[in-house]
């Protein structure tokens, strides 16, 4: 029986802990499985980043990217090890790229999930351009803060409209306050989101593949603390209510790994925050959850380059 070697590639910004930990785990495994006439086994490597040729063919079967949604150069090399050398990469690089919270908000309230109502601002301020000025003489319109505040009522929320780690979001509580934090929005263009306050849980699920862990989250706590350490803490209903909805949201984007934040009020859950497709992953933050997810990362990975699981490249939104 021929014996075969599935490459997997991590594509790596800052991370420290989990890699060690997800390289040490497949070394000290050592696996060598039968699967469909082979002896398969498994090698881990991280992915360099350096010039290289369109051409030429990439060994890997599966990369775990963490970089392509801030690299460039790291993004065009795995939409190239797709396209041209068929690898499998989770997440998806065009739907990160292209899949900002704007975009996830307007395609889950599409499939009815109970959104908070929420107002895209214009920027306050504008990078200057020769045809800025006319355009904003001919078509801006002002629009009354007074007006909007007491639409969505307080408290309101404002962050960007993308992006994540928390960078950007103000808690609104008065008109002044929302002035306030409008005009030290600067160019960013900005969410206004009714707030689901006060809330009876507030949770992150946590996807990656077919699995999903639940973890009680505290927005209000230090950032190494927010992560709390209860588990089995939902009724099984409402565990069902934030796995499935994770779920479906990682299938629509094409995501394999992904963070969806849920409030509940008065029974119902509401998705807040589910553009997250490079969830922490520190041990820092995560602290007792840290095994379960390097756990989830091996299995998914693992799976991936043994199969070989197709890739798919693009997403049909048809019905």
């Amino acid at each position: 029986m021929p014996t075969v070697t599935r490459h997997i590639g991590l594509s790596l910004g800052a991370d420290l802990c989990w890699p060690q930990c997800f390289e040490d785990i497949v070394s000290k495994l050592d696996l060598n499985l039968e699967i469909g006439g082979d002896r398969v086994r498994f090698d881990v490597e991280r992915v360099t980043i350096e010039p290289f040729r369109l051409d030429k063919p990439v060994k890997y079967d599966v990369v775990v990217d963490r970089l392509t949604h801030w690299l460039d150069t790291s993004r065009e090399w795995i939409k190239k090890a797709t396209i041209l050398d068929g690898v499998y990469v989770f997440n998806n690089p065009w739907s990160v790229q292209s899949m900002e919270k704007q975009t996830t908000y307007c395609a889950m309230m599409r499939l009815g999930m109970p959104i908070p109502d929420t107002i895209l601002l214009p920027p306050k301020d504008y990078e200057e351009s020769a045809d800025l000025r006319p355009t904003l003489e001919r078509y801006a319109r002002l629009f009354d803060f007074d007006q909007l505040g007491d639409q969505l009522g307080y408290p309101l929320f404002m962050k960007p409209y993308d992006g994540g780690g928390w960078v950007g979001v103000s808690k609104i509580d008065s008109a002044e306050a929302l002035r306030a934090a409008y005009d030290a929005s600067g160019k960013f263009v900005m969410h206004l989101q009714a707030g689901v306050h006060p809330y009876d849980w507030f949770v992150r699920g946590i996807g990656l593949g077919p699995q999903v862990m639940l973890v009680n989250y505290d927005p209000t706590a230090p950032l190494h603390d927010r992560y709390q350490q209860d588990v089995d803490f939902l009724e099984p209903a409402d565990a069902k209510v934030v796995e499935d909805t994770t779920l479906v949201i990682n299938a629509f984007f094409g995501w394999d790994f992904n963070s969806c934040e849920m409030l509940q009020k008065n029974g119902i859950w509401h998705p807040i925050d589910f553009a997250n497709p490079c969830p922490d992953s520190q041990v820092t933050s995560l602290h007792v959850h840290f095994p379960n997810l390097v756990k989830a990362k091996l299995r998914w990975s693992l799976f991936c380059a043994a199969t070989k699981r197709p890739f798919r490249s693009n997403l049909n939104w048809a019905p």
